[in-house]
């Protein structure tokens, strides 16, 4: 279960609440159940937290409940869903090891290209920030990046590439890896504000990598994931329910 769709019509009957004032306690009730769900996510996730937060709504509220959780369509929030329902070789909902290009080589698949050989293949992007990269590699390579000429975006949707950071300076993750994960990044500009003199300056956004994801790496651990497990945040604020109900009725 994704979301969490309160009914208590009964109750509010039986208090004699209605009209606005039993609006106002079921938008009060709502709050809160959000705000739960976002603290007890806060516990649990880590790199995932942003997107799930993001995902969180609440929706039709009336008189006698509410829609409180994720979207109902994993398709609208896929990286929440994976959290807390689990990710599989069954796709979201089940566990275990898998080979990620299940999903991601497809015809449907956004962006998706095939070869002169006809062999699907994507590219694959990752972002980073300068926080996580200094954390994890040290200021002298967070300052690397931080030099490398913007790869900018114009109105167009044209990309203007920039400099690329050159492979070697960091260790690869794991042994099969074809690079190491710094390897290719540039550093994003997709904004612009006016320096000195009026002249326009670019605004770093971010920093991304792309890994080419295919068939033609036969290294039997390519593209192979542990599987995410299923967090089922949801059920957490279940057990917390009765207690929110109790502070608005």
């Amino acid at each position: 279960m994704a979301q969490i769709e309160a009914k208590y019509g009964e109750l509010v009957k039986a208090l004699g609440f209605s009209g606005a004032e039993a609006r106002r306690r079921s938008q009060t009730l709502a709050d809160l159940v959000l705000a739960e769900w976002s603290a007890l996510a806060r516990k649990k996730l880590k790199t995932t937290l942003p997107a799930y937060l993001r995902s969180l709504q609440v929706r039709n509220v009336t008189e006698n409940g509410f829609i409180c959780g994720l979207p109902a369509s994993p398709s609208t929030a896929i990286i929440a869903h994976m959290v807390e329902q689990g990710m599989g070789s069954g796709g979201i909902g089940t566990s275990g090891a898998y080979d990620v290009r299940k999903f991601l080589l497809r015809e449907s698949t956004r962006n998706i290209r095939r070869s002169k050989t006809g062999q699907l293949y994507l590219h694959v992007p990752f972002h980073r920030t300068k926080k996580d990269i200094v954390s994890q590699y040290g200021k002298q390579i967070g300052s690397a990046v931080q030099r490398l000429k913007a790869t900018t975006t114009d109105a167009n949707r044209k990309t203007r590439y920039g400099g690329r950071l050159p492979p070697n300076l960091v260790p690869k993750l794991k042994p099969h890896h074809v690079s190491d994960p710094l390897a290719g990044m540039v550093r994003r500009a997709s904004t612009y504000s006016k320096g000195a003199g009026g002249k326009p300056r670019s605004q770093t956004s971010g920093y991304q990598t792309w890994r080419t994801a295919s068939y033609s790496n036969t290294n039997p651990q390519a593209w192979m994931s542990k599987g995410i497990k299923a967090r089922r945040i949801a059920d957490d604020v279940l057990r917390e329910l009765p207690a929110l109900i109790r502070m608005v009725y």
